[in-house]
């Protein structure tokens, strides 16, 4: 592979970052790392989320990594400031000058537990919208979230459908009609068909787009392969995420570590 760029998280979501990337560079090279052992990241502490996001970089790079993509909204927005190796990662995060742009007034972030109820997003969303912060509602969608690590987005599409509108009623009871809506769980895109049938009228935003415009420096011509780690421990055993994948027939060069 030549210089490679990583992409990580702990689950399915930073797949489609992936996918992303080849789409837009089909001749990068990719390592894909699915940390399962760090599973779920949505419901760690801050303090735990630094010491996996360092222990993966490192592991990357001894992998030959020439960049990393820290796919996943939650550590981006709260702990990759602080991160030694930082100068070697690039996150992901709410797109919201986009919504801004776009002039949507009533904007919904929906992203994991530790993301949303931290201090750094409430710090970013100011630092990005400065006075049209108050457009901006947060809300956990870890309940979502699950539905993709589940699989039941695919196997029980009634009950996923039920699950996002119930999700979708509450929300708009606490914030009004909702406009605008930042997919921001890299999980979430995998859920857009049904947001679009729920709740036709609100755009969607998905990070990755932003994301894979600010890599375009970090791009070499390689062979377009992907080469795929996951880790796995007794309570997520790599079986589980491979049945999920093959489910949504995506196949893989992949190690179990």
């Amino acid at each position: 592979m030549n210089k490679p760029i990583a992409v990580f998280d702990a689950g399915l979501g930073s797949y489609a970052i992936v996918e992303a990337i080849k789409k837009a560079y089909p001749q990068q090279d990719i390592i894909y790392f699915a940390d399962r052992r760090s599973f779920p990241y949505g419901a760690k502490t801050t303090e735990e989320l630094k010491n996996i996001i360092e222990n993966s970089i490192d592991f990357l790079l001894k992998k030959g990594a020439s960049f990393i993509i820290l796919a996943s909204n939650a550590p981006s927005i709260t702990v990759l400031d602080k991160i030694k190796k930082k100068d070697k990662v690039i996150g992901i995060y709410p797109p919201l000058k986009d919504v801004i742009n776009d002039k949507k007034k009533n904007t919904l972030i929906i992203g994991a537990k530790v993301m949303i109820e931290s201090s750094k997003l409430q710090e970013y969303i100011k630092k990005e919208v400065g006075d049209f912060y108050k457009q901006f509602h947060v809300e956990n969608a870890s309940p979502l979230i699950q539905l993709i690590e589940s699989g039941d987005f695919i196997n029980n599409i009634e009950e996923t459908e039920k699950t996002i509108k119930n999700f979708i009623d509450s929300c708009e009871n606490k914030f009004g009609k909702l406009d605008s809506i930042t997919l921001s769980s890299t999980h979430l895109p995998w859920l857009s068909s049904y947001f679009k049938k729920i709740i036709p009228q609100a755009k969607l935003y998905d990070p990755a787009d932003s994301l894979v415009k600010a890599i375009k420096p970090y791009i070499t011509t390689g062979e377009g392969k992907i080469h795929s780690i996951i880790s796995e421990s007794e309570k997520y055993p790599a079986k589980e995420f491979l049945k999920i994948l093959d489910i949504l027939n995506i196949k893989l060069d992949y190690e179990i570590i």
